[in-house]
């Protein structure tokens, strides 16, 4: 029995977006596998300044939840008209460039912080 799928447009045009789409699974399977293996890349960051011994929380908490703080922070400066002791100008003393601290980690995470749009951070 000889099959001749030749001359049959309806299997061509069903065929070719099934094998591009296995082709993208394949890719996508593939780079997720090589990223597994490599190491993440290291992001450089501005020290503190020296005469400030450690941070507001410690730096574990700092590196992941910095943004709960901060938006902790504005919750209760702008809902409530409360100014505690945690602010970012006690930020700003110890990290004195936001270029070489702040952006740092969040362009290598792609992220864009809109905290900078109303507070000025030389």
């Amino acid at each position: 029995m000889k099959i001749n799928i030749g001359n049959n447009k309806t299997a061509v045009f069903v065929a070719i977006p099934i094998l591009i789409i296995l082709i993208l699974i394949l890719y996508g399977v593939i780079s997720n596998v090589v990223a597994i293996g490599s190491e993440p890349p290291q992001v450089l960051l501005e020290r503190p300044d020296s005469k400030y011994d450690k941070c507001v929380r410690d730096t574990e908490y700092m590196r992941f939840h910095h943004w709960e703080l901060l938006r902790e922070i504005r919750e209760n400066v702008v809902r409530y008209g409360k100014r505690g002791e945690e602010d970012i100008n006690k930020c700003k003393e110890c990290h004195t460039s936001r270029v070489n601290f702040c952006d740092q980690c969040h362009n290598a995470v792609s992220m864009s912080p809109d905290c900078f749009g109303c507070h000025n951070y030389p």
